[in-house]
């Protein structure tokens, strides 16, 4: 019914109703054929009007989740060559779908595009890797990124020092000493949070060919200290590692070279990409029942609906441990009442744990969520 009227009524409808309206569709996964050829054809027909940086992204999503992923690409490149999009997100966008395509020369475009807009050294990094040098010199940094280029800086420059051996433990280390000193934007999962994760991870190690997924990888912090301990315990387990999403290709960018630093690239593995989109692709890789840890640090208002996407996928293995950070603060309180207040007889047992945010005096939980006994 919403859709007919939104057809009946198309000459009426600004480009605003015309992004808002099928990207709503998208959103619940409702497939209507007739608006989204009308999308396009709206798009097509008028595509200054929808290159604007809010509406060309949503447009970009909403075609590509709609299966017209082809659409998506080719305005993207026009939009992306007009210098509208001044953000990440589109170009992650991008980057995600290329995953499934696995064309290295439409990778190292994006990624090209992506640095002229928003340069720092991690990206530059991620397209001389696979043979490709960009135009912009390595040490050009974007102003919002000028933070996020100094904790590189001061990574790199400690592992160069000398690692002792332990270079993941060397890149944890000046992570924390950076955040106490240097940077005190940076929130990682340290200390009392970090010891709580190793001992979740310690009571539910990973057997072979299961996957630990992290959702929200920021810089990479707790992607090394996920995969030091994996590393370090292997004990000829095959098969086995850690799968970070992070929606910003930037910080999938820096993640990916603080793994590097630390050694790391044979057990990490940072995609980018929302939960919602990225997880049927971890199936199709990974396989059902191949998450047998998890951790979320990246968004608390939908710690409910991505930990949903995992069951609903089938991914979890048995007696998954599944660790979710900041639950009181900033919160997640559809979570924990859903885990807590109506936990169901799934054999679902969470535990929020009271402790002290790193590196500073308020309280925040931290809570475990385990199953026993049986497979959902």
């Amino acid at each position: 019914a919403i859709s007919s009227a939104a057809l009946s009524r198309m000459p009426e409808l600004s480009v605003q109703d015309l992004t808002n309206i099928p990207w709503a569709f998208a959103s619940m996964q409702v497939r209507d054929k007739p608006l989204m050829n009308a999308l396009s054809a709206g798009v097509r027909s008028n595509i200054a009007a929808f290159g604007q940086p809010t509406s060309a992204a949503m447009a970009l999503w909403t075609l590509w989740r709609s299966s017209h992923s082809a659409l998506a690409a080719e305005l993207f490149d026009i939009w992306s060559s007009m210098d509208v999009f001044q953000e990440a997100e589109p170009f992650g966008l991008l980057l995600m779908d290329n995953d499934w395509w696995k064309d290295t020369g439409w990778e190292l475009d994006i990624l090209d595009r992506l640095h002229r807009v928003l340069p720092v050294r991690s990206v530059y990094l991620s397209m001389s890797k696979l043979g490709h040098f960009a135009t912009m010199p390595s040490q050009a940094c974007h102003p919002s990124l000028r933070k996020v280029a100094n904790l590189v800086d001061a990574v790199a420059a400690a592992v160069s020092a000398g690692t002792g051996g332990d270079a993941a433990a060397a890149v944890l280390t000046e992570c924390e000493h950076f955040a106490q000193f240097k940077g005190q934007w940076l929130k990682v999962a340290g200390r009392e949070k970090g010891d709580l994760l190793q001992r979740a991870w310690s009571a539910r190690p990973l057997v072979a060919s299961e996957w630990a997924l992290e959702f929200g990888a920021f810089v990479g912090y707790t992607a090394v200290r996920l995969g030091r301990k994996l590393q370090n315990g292997r004990d000829g387990r095959s098969g086995c590692g850690i799968v970070s999403l992070e929606v910003s290709p930037v910080h999938v960018c820096v993640a990916r070279h603080l793994i590097d630093m630390a050694e790391l690239s044979d057990v990490n593995e940072v995609k980018v990409g929302q939960a919602k989109d990225v997880l049927p692709r971890v199936c199709e890789e990974a396989g059902v029942r191949c998450c047998g840890f998890g951790f979320m640090d990246h968004r608390g208002t939908i710690f409910h609906q991505d930990f949903s996407l995992v069951e609903g996928h089938s991914l979890f293995a048995v007696e998954p441990h599944f660790v979710t950070d900041n639950t009181l603060n900033p919160g997640a309180p559809v979570f924990l009442w859903q885990r807590v207040a109506c936990a169901d007889s799934g054999g679902w047992i969470t535990t929020p744990f009271a402790l002290t945010e790193f590196l500073s005096f308020h309280e925040d939980w931290t809570a475990l969520t385990a199953q026993r006994g049986r497979l959902r």
